[in-house]
């Protein structure tokens, strides 16, 4: 449910502040990726899941439907202020669903050509009735998945992110817990506006 007065925001797509794209991109990726194991990354994740799961479980239809204007958040892009729960989740599962893809790629040796555009994994048309059960089936086989991949077997085949630069499979799967942060404290921000 959109609001008849939609703010004025910076297009998908847009970024991050320099100074926090810099913070992030020369000191908190870095030590993520030399400090976290996969083991922990996969719990992380699991944890941010029941997390979001908890927040979401008692909105009814219309609750997870309606945007609300939130503060910008550190790591959401100034597009990502004004959307609804079922959309932040929608994010998520279009995100977790192009990982798997692109590690099951990268651990085979694969480069697919390109690389990650945040203004292509921001949401459309969302069904409020299933979004929560999708995301929670999303979340699972993402882990599911991931558990059976040898993520190190091509670390020198890597993706580039639009923010982070090349990543090989396993830093992907490093950097989606601090990503599903960001949202499990957006869909937070935007619940307490309902």
């Amino acid at each position: 449910m959109v609001s008849s007065t939609t703010p004025k925001l910076d297009k998908p797509g847009a970024g991050l502040p320099f100074y926090e794209w810099a913070v992030a991109n020369y000191i908190l990726v870095p030590i993520r990726l030399k400090t976290t194991s996969l083991t922990k990354a996969l719990s992380e994740f699991e944890s941010e899941t029941k997390e979001i799961e908890a927040a979401v479980r008692e909105l009814s239809t219309t609750q997870l439907s309606e945007q609300r204007l939130i503060p910008r958040l550190t790591g959401l892009e100034d597009s990502s202020r004004f959307w609804s729960v079922a959309m932040a989740l929608e994010h998520l599962v279009i995100v977790n669903s192009r990982a798997v893809q692109l590690v099951k790629a990268l651990s085979r040796g694969i480069s697919p050509p390109g690389k990650g555009s945040t203004a292509d994994v921001k949401p459309g048309e969302v069904d409020a009735s299933t979004i929560v059960s999708k995301f929670l089936a999303n979340s699972k086989n993402y882990v599911d998945v991931v558990n059976k991949l040898n993520l190190d077997a091509h670390p020198h085949v890597t993706f580039e992110h639009p923010w982070f630069g090349k990543m090989n499979a396993k830093q992907w799967v490093l950097f989606a817990a601090p990503h599903m942060g960001i949202h499990r404290r957006q869909i937070n921000q935007i619940i307490r506006r309902l």
